[in-house]
């Protein structure tokens, strides 16, 4: 468990700043890099209990219908299971890249602003 939560912060544990305009950005991606490696761990380890309970109710299941309906809530489970964990590793990567994201799209604006300059030299 502690490899886990190792390699996730390692993943969290960039310290950049954002850029200029979207300080107020920085304590919402603090709290939210606080809060994503408990998250998952939290996430994964009851995802993983309830699969238990799931298999030990499937092995316990007298008639047919009680196996089909317990082979169904563990599909459903785990389907569940593994969306949360990519959701939050896509909102992991999200939170690190977002200082790099808001620098471009700075960046972007910039060129737009002489590119619409340009064009409005080019039609007088």
């Amino acid at each position: 468990m502690s490899s886990i939560t190792t390699i996730f912060s390692t993943i969290l544990a960039s310290t950049s700043t954002m850029p200029a305009g979207w300080e107020f950005l920085d304590p919402i991606v603090s709290v939210l890099k606080s809060v994503l490696v408990p998250l998952m761990i939290l996430v994964g380890t009851a995802g993983m209990i309830y699969a238990i309970v799931l298999g030990v109710n499937l092995a316990r299941a007298d008639t047919t219908e009680k196996r089909e309906e317990a082979k169904k809530r563990m599909i459903n489970a785990i389907i569940g299971l593994v969306s949360i964990i990519a959701l939050i590793l896509l909102l992991t990567i999200f939170v690190n890249n977002i200082d790099t994201w808001l620098g471009s799209v700075e960046d972007i604006d910039t060129d737009t602003d002489v590119i619409i300059s340009n064009l409005l030299t080019l039609k007088s």
